[in-house]
């Protein structure tokens, strides 16, 4: 019967099949960016058919009972990191930053102050970056470090409107910037290395879809 289901779906199996075609090249399962850098099928129909890539892990039985266990408990999570509205990349920059701190801090609450110095030199480190997200009128008047205008910036930008669109998810008070659920230990290096991935491929994703429509434009 569940063969039958799945041969009336035709799109998921094509997807299945370009998915284990890499895993086969790779000789690991692919990470969401090596999914979107080598693989044969767009990365972005995965997330249109399954609501997120870990979900068509799921379907593919390709996860242990561990990870699918982390999956169902902490699914809000996954999918508000793969979904959440990106009009710039700042909101994953936060959130790189958090995860820069290693697997034992990294859901800690955090400032914008403290943010600050890294989302400066994420987006000035690299012309691209810059020019793409860190170019309007605006944001290029601090090209030139400035704590207390680049927290302003992170403040109003990120934290509260990822907050606002979150469904309590992440909050921001003003202050602090933090994660309103909490992670099991058992669960936290399965949750943080799928965090990562999520974290690095959407920042990639967008700088290279940005960068295309420029050339066009």
């Amino acid at each position: 019967m569940k063969e039958l289901q799945r041969k009336r779906q035709p799109r998921k199996e094509k997807l299945h099949g370009a998915y284990l075609n890499l895993k086969e090249e790779l000789g690991h399962r692919p990470t969401y960016l090596e999914l979107h850098l080598y693989g044969s099928a767009n990365s972005k129909e995965y997330k249109q058919e399954f609501n997120s890539y870990l979900s068509f892990l799921s379907w593919a039985n390709e996860l242990n009972e561990k990870e699918e266990q982390v999956l169902t408990r902490y699914e809000k999570w996954i999918k508000e990191v793969e979904s959440t509205g990106m009009a710039k990349s700042y909101k994953m920059i936060v959130l790189l930053y958090m995860l820069n701190r290693g697997i034992e801090n990294w859901t800690l609450p955090v400032t914008s102050k403290e943010v600050a110095p890294f989302f400066h030199q994420y987006l000035t480190e690299k012309e691209y970056r810059r020019n793409i997200d860190f170019s309007d009128k605006n944001s290029q008047r601090l090209w030139k470090y400035d704590e207390k205008k680049v927290s302003k910036l992170i403040a109003d930008m990120p934290m509260s409107k990822w907050s606002g669109s979150s469904n309590n998810i992440v909050s921001f008070d003003g202050e602090m910037f933090k994660l309103e659920f909490d992670v099991l230990k058992e669960n936290n290096k399965i949750l943080y290395a799928w965090t990562k991935q999520i974290c690095e491929y959407r920042l990639h994703e967008h700088f290279e879809r940005k960068a295309q429509k420029h050339s066009v434009s």
